[in-house]
């Protein structure tokens, strides 16, 4: 039997743990929550942060082999996931998905990071003045959402085999 189980910070990993879980019939578990996941072949869903999936290490520990890894962050690229899977040793099943942001669901260090984040980005700007860069700004300061059940489709091929 495969269980997702996930570590989400803002939502998004939840949301396609729970997506994932909907459309597979695979139970889905909170890290926190997950013993009933034990023994069953694992997909585990974590939040990106400075290029660490977060909670991969104790997923690992918990459930030993995993079946895949899935990783998401604020946006989805082949250097930044060929980055993630150098950085966490992943040679199991790799996905990464495209998450959301919201600095209002932000609180402390994470807040505290990605301000001063948003604060660089904007010092480039002025220098540069290159239209990515006041978009990324934008993009920021206004919110994003890219978590979709279209994005699924890998995953769920994968899980289909």
């Amino acid at each position: 039997m495969i269980s997702i189980v996930y570590v989400s910070n803002a939502g998004s990993s939840k949301r396609y743990a729970e997506m994932l879980s909907e459309k597979t019939g695979c139970p889905c578990y909170a890290f926190a929550d997950s013993d009933k996941a034990v023994g069953s072949d694992v997909i585990f869903i974590g939040w990106v942060m400075a290029g660490a999936v977060q909670g991969l290490s104790e997923a690992r520990v918990k459930f030993g082999t995993l079946k895949a890894v899935v990783a998401v962050g604020m946006m989805k690229s082949d250097s930044q996931d060929a980055s993630i899977k150098e950085k966490n040793s992943i040679s199991e099943p790799y996905f990464s998905l495209a998450g959301a942001f919201d600095m209002k669901k932000l609180s402390g260090m994470y807040k505290m990071m990605m301000g001063m984040m948003v604060k660089m980005i904007k010092g480039k700007l002025k220098e540069s003045n290159e239209p990515k860069a006041k978009e990324m700004v934008e993009k920021f300061e206004e919110g994003f959402d890219m978590v979709s059940e279209e994005n699924l489709g890998d995953i769920l091929a994968f899980i289909g085999e």
